[in-house]
């Protein structure tokens, strides 16, 4: 075969080919792409929000903190701002860190998880999300906010937040009295205590 022949073969194939690789290229792009907007979701959308709920309350009972539940969408722009915000402003970062047990809950187009928001009676659908129901260690619910309360233009106001996160968390128990309890407890039991002092920070 001649070598002009030989290129009258190949060329066709050569440029056939590159569409191909050019589409496999874009292809990959598009995958980069969705595996980095998979990674910034702030819900979890596979999550068991009712185990991670329960989960967060056995924390809160035993560490004497109260359970924050976030309500939204990774569609939603505020919930993603109040998410950021909780990491980023300093103060209010430090209160949730030691005062609450935060659980995120996803709630699709208002079409998921609405059973845990009826058991709280957390009113999204009325009142837009994100959206807060602070739980006792016991599960009770201590309150219900409409984050937009705590909102000042295009961002969340840090002494608003910080406001209600402190009156919210969960009051100082008395030494004496768990001290005590416990004593009282281990003679029953025939053990004996080990006292631990120490501070959230």
């Amino acid at each position: 075969m001649t070598m002009q022949k030989l290129i009258s073969w190949t060329l066709p194939l050569v440029l056939l080919l590159i569409p191909c690789t050019f589409g496999a290229a874009q292809e990959e792009v598009g995958e980069k792409k969705a595996v980095k907007k998979q990674v910034i979701s702030v819900y979890d959308v596979e999550a068991d929000a009712s185990a991670d709920i329960a989960a967060a309350l056995a924390r809160a009972h035993k560490n004497n903190k109260r359970v924050l539940v976030v309500y939204g969408g990774n569609w939603c722009g505020w919930c993603v701002k109040l998410d950021e915000f909780f990491k980023k402003d300093r103060k209010v970062a430090r209160t949730v860190r030691y005062e609450y047990e935060v659980v995120k809950v996803d709630i699709g187009r208002f079409d998921k998880n609405m059973s845990i928001t009826e058991k709280y009676g957390a009113q999204l659908k009325k009142e837009g999300v994100p959206y807060i129901t602070v739980l006792d260690g016991s599960g009770k619910v201590v309150a219900n906010q409409n984050t937009g309360d705590l909102e000042e233009g295009d961002h969340h106001d840090s002494a608003k937040v910080e406001t209600f996160l402190q009156a919210k968390k969960a009051p100082p128990q008395d030494a004496e009295k768990v001290l005590a309890g416990a004593l009282e407890q281990a003679k029953k039991d025939g053990r004996k205590v080990l006292v631990h002092l120490g501070a959230p920070w």
